[in-house]
């Protein structure tokens, strides 16, 4: 939660956002109702824990896999990446797996880092190669207890539950009333972690209107974008106060 207050709800409220919403994180497992009309209000509505879903033994075993195949020669890394800090992350409704760590506060070298493992990963589609092993490794538990592993980011991989996944907020929105959804994400390629929506839009009855729609964006300055087009925001208020901050 306090990496979420550094990396998202301080910083909206500081840009000036002062209206209600939902937040789902945690690959939208877990849900708070934020009120920014007045001061900072953000309360947990729900949360699925990943932990005790699957079990004592189970969890245990998912863990042992994940470490080990980190240790594993073929899959060390090269010497132009260094693993930092914590590589193995519960984050309660899923597990983050980063080979080369995720540092509590990232500074010069970690960004250095994380561009030379980007760089490494696309020439030798090293993270590939994990999931297709971990993928065997961890078929019983994808076959018994719906376990899921998709690419997320540029480093990492999510280790979470089918359904417990970003089709989780929108099913949540849809019920609620909204009459159209968009999803704004970086990896809905085929194993990334935001997959799972097209393959929702892609199930959805045919002859009938998907009230869901995908984009995808590169940056997060596309982004910023995309929701400007949406009219949510005023770009040149956010990016004056984006230059004073």
């Amino acid at each position: 939660m306090l990496l979420l207050k550094e990396q998202f709800f301080n910083p909206l409220y500081a840009f000036g956002f002062r209206k209600c919403f939902d937040a789902f994180i945690s690959n939208g497992a877990i849900q708070y109702q934020c009120d920014y009309s007045s001061g900072m209000s953000i309360n947990k509505v729900s949360e699925f824990n990943i932990r005790n879903y699957l079990g004592e033994t189970d969890y245990c075993y998912l863990l042992d896999v994940l470490t080990e195949t980190l240790e594993m020669e073929k899959f060390q890394l090269p010497s132009s990446v260094k693993p930092l800090d914590n590589r193995l992350v519960d984050r309660v409704s899923m597990i983050n797996l980063c080979p080369i760590g995720r540092m509590e506060q990232e500074n010069a070298v970690g960004v250095e880092n994380r561009k030379n493992f980007a760089s490494f990963d696309n020439t030798n589609k090293f993270r590939d190669k994990i999931l297709i092993y971990l993928n065997q490794k961890l078929f019983s538990l994808i076959n018994e207890k719906q376990l899921k592993i998709t690419l997320g980011g540029q480093t990492s991989f999510d280790i979470g539950i089918l359904g417990q996944d970003k089709t989780k907020p929108i099913r949540i929105l849809l019920e609620k009333g909204f009459e159209k959804v968009i999803f704004i994400g970086d990896a809905l390629f085929e194993g990334g972690n935001d997959a799972a929506i097209n393959d929702y839009i892609w199930s959805w009855p045919l002859n009938t209107h998907c009230p869901v729609e995908a984009k995808k964006t590169h940056s997060w300055q596309e982004t910023i974008g995309f929701i400007h087009e949406l009219e949510f925001i005023e770009l040149n208020t956010l990016e004056k106060t984006a230059d004073e901050v």
